[in-house]
């Protein structure tokens, strides 16, 4: 009898034991926002404000002034002090070493910078009134958009592209991959303000999107309309809008990851960076079937139409900088076959769309949405 009350004895404390050791280990539960301690994100909100800057310089040419391509190049690289906001001349930070440079095709470094330079030579004419074959401005109602000779507006190009291969690319490829979130990172020593090591790396990736904090779907409108969501958190509009539910999505997976690192759930760590990389994929590729229906839309209209068409192209190649994307490269170079045409005696094409047409936007569209399986909204995005 007296050993029967043993074992329910210890029994009894073995259960006990068991449901601290539970409490000890989840001592906080997964938050509704990304409220964690020690978020420190400020080298990209640096780099985020560097690239607003560098669109406001370009957007000079859509008033009729042309643009200096040495500007954009120094704001590219940080030097030259060409900041108007001092603090980012001194932040010792910049866009040019962030920017995807391992070749194979994609955009690059040295690309933007060759589109810099181009861009600085066109806007010469930016006093011109835009028509085929000649560089100008042209407007619809208040709009105004500065396209090259091909109809395109590198201001699109070059804004959307280093949103790709800067933004993207550092999260996708490079924050979210063992290299800085794996195992044999430190996630042990908390710095202050910053976190330990695995910490921070996610904190980073967190930046590059371009949400607040404090972003949840009920607040979403409003961080929109303040500016604060902006970059890539701006276009969660887009599939949030079609019922895709994409603001929650995103969201969720930023915090499951934080939460995983700071909890070290490892499992849920991974599975969060990797849903998080196709959920941004999304992104991306909600908002190119969204350009490719405006320009649609307003086919007839000059401005629109390409305004509409650069942006959506600009997005299309930034898919290229995440290596689980879902598109294949076969079917991005396909699309882009639609919004191509060779120069008479230039060796390689260049973006125009000077012959585009409804159908070849059509099968652009068709084939975005059937790698994404967007059929069912790709009308409404």
């Amino acid at each position: 009898m007296n050993t029967n009350k043993n074992y329910i004895f210890l029994a009894v404390i073995a259960i006990f034991t068991f449901s601290s050791c539970e409490k000890e280990n989840n001592t906080e539960e997964i938050p509704s926002t990304y409220n964690f301690e020690n978020v420190n994100y400020s080298g990209q909100s640096a780099r985020l404000d560097m690239l607003a800057e560098i669109t406001t310089e370009m957007k000079k040419a859509n008033t009729g002034s042309s643009v200096d391509a040495n500007v954009l190049l120094s704001m590219f690289a940080n030097t030259n002090s060409a900041f108007a906001n001092s603090s980012l001349n001194t932040s010792g930070k910049d866009l040019k070493s962030k920017c995807y440079n391992n070749g194979g095709g994609i955009y690059q470094a040295s690309t933007f910078e060759y589109l810099m330079n181009y861009y600085g030579g066109i806007s010469i004419g930016a006093g011109n009134t835009w028509t085929p074959g000649t560089p100008g401005v042209a407007t619809s109602g208040s709009s105004a958009y500065f396209f090259d000779a091909y109809g395109v507006e590198y201001t699109q190009i070059i804004e959307k592209g280093l949103m790709g291969a800067i933004f993207y690319y550092q999260a996708t490829e490079v924050y979210t991959r063992p290299s800085k979130i794996g195992d044999a990172v430190d996630n042990d020593l908390i710095v202050a303000g910053e976190g330990t090591d695995m910490e921070h790396h996610w904190d980073e990736a967190f930046g590059y999107f371009g949400i607040p904090t404090d972003l949840s779907v009920s607040n979403y409108s409003d961080k929109l309309a303040n500016g604060s969501a902006r970059y890539h958190g701006k276009y969660l509009a887009v599939g949030q809008d079609a019922g895709l539910n994409t603001v929650q999505k995103v969201i969720d997976q930023f915090i499951k990851g934080r939460y995983g690192i700071s909890n070290k759930d490892y499992t849920l760590r991974d599975e969060a960076a990797a849903q998080l990389r196709a959920e941004w994929e999304m992104v991306l590729a909600t908002t190119a079937i969204h350009y490719i229906n405006s320009a649609q839309s307003n086919f007839g209209d000059d401005a629109l139409r390409n305004h509409a068409l650069s942006e959506a192209i600009a997005f299309i190649f930034s898919l290229n900088y995440n290596s689980d994307k879902l598109i294949s490269n076969a079917a991005i170079a396909t699309i882009n076959a639609f919004f191509q045409e060779t120069p008479p005696g230039a060796p390689n094409p260049v973006p125009s769309f000077l012959n585009v047409t409804n159908q070849n936007l059509n099968e652009a569209r068709n084939i975005l949405s059937s790698a994404y399986g967007l059929d069912a909204v790709k009308d409404i995005l």
